[in-house]
């Protein structure tokens, strides 16, 4: 059975590496991707990169017929449906191709502002953004999809994914001030090794239908974190502002994320998946 990830970038790639070493065969790994360079870099993992517009999908599909599809791929940056999730389920069902089974990455951004609140899957979603509508629009049509062609498809709701090699170096470098973490609310995170382990785990245990919250369970702040990061990349402290200056000096879509407080449970990640987390906190996992 082939392995199928959309959107083969640093997640997706993680993804790969995990099932290889789970001991799937590198040349039963696909991965659809957007341009020469990301496919090249999968060539170099022994893995399929196979090109692919999402926006206007020409490409045929066929190699995705009973495979596992590992889905990555982010919305447009604009509006609030996720048209690229719509361009496929519609090629899919008039080419009828059906996956075996489906993971789809979304975000905590569904469930809006919590006010600081535990948020377990039970909670409902009430997406304040544009980016957190066109997620939860991905959601509908991928589960709805499923239904109709009766093909499992699990959800993982991701918070902000992090690794050494993803830390906002640029952002860092600039100086860009930070909130006094007292002021901030609370964020949410997992370490994108992590991320692929859930992947794989949601993929083998994960049932048709459900939803699971894909974090670490260690909330704590963005200010918190960028410290931590200008600290582990050997940096100075990042200036700290009050919230009333951030709405002046930081960009919109940071002041986005501050709009928002949640703590993200992954208790049922843990229980029914039976994942072991190999960075329970970013603290831990910073560094890596």
């Amino acid at each position: 059975m082939a392995s199928i990830i959309f959107g083969c970038g640093d997640v997706g790639r993680r993804i790969a590496k995990k099932l290889i070493e789970c001991g799937i065969d590198r040349s039963s790994i696909i991965g659809y991707v957007r341009t020469a360079e990301t496919a090249e870099v999968c060539s170099r993992l022994g893995v399929l990169g196979l090109r692919v517009d999402l926006d206007s999908l020409k490409r045929d599909l066929s190699l995705c017929q009973n495979g596992e599809l590992f889905y990555t791929v982010a919305p447009p940056k604009v509006g609030i449906v996720d048209s690229r999730t719509e361009n496929l389920l519609r090629h899919f069902v008039d080419a009828g191709v059906k996956p075996a089974k489906v993971v789809l990455i979304s975000t905590t951004g569904v469930y809006g502002d919590c006010a600081g609140e535990w948020v377990t899957e039970q909670a409902p979603t009430q997406p304040s953004t544009d980016r957190g509508k066109r997620r939860l629009d991905s959601e509908r049509r991928w589960l709805a999809w499923g239904k109709q062609v009766r093909v499992p498809v699990v959800i993982l709701r991701v918070p902000g994914i992090y690794a050494y090699s993803r830390l906002p170096r640029e952002r860092l470098k600039a100086r860009t001030p930070v909130v006094h973490a007292h002021e901030c609310g609370f964020t949410n995170r997992v370490h994108a090794d992590d991320l692929a382990s859930i992947c794989v785990a949601a993929m083998h245990r994960g049932a048709s239908g459900e939803v699971y919250n894909a974090s670490d369970g260690t909330p704590g702040t963005i200010s918190e974190f960028l410290q931590a990061a200008a600290h582990v990349l050997g940096m100075d402290p990042l200036p700290e502002i009050s919230m009333q200056e951030a709405q002046q000096l930081l960009s919109d879509g940071m002041l986005s994320y501050l709009s928002e407080s949640r703590k993200i449970s992954n208790a049922k990640l843990l229980n029914d998946l039976s994942v072991e987390l190999n960075y329970p906190d970013f603290m831990q996992g910073i560094k890596y």
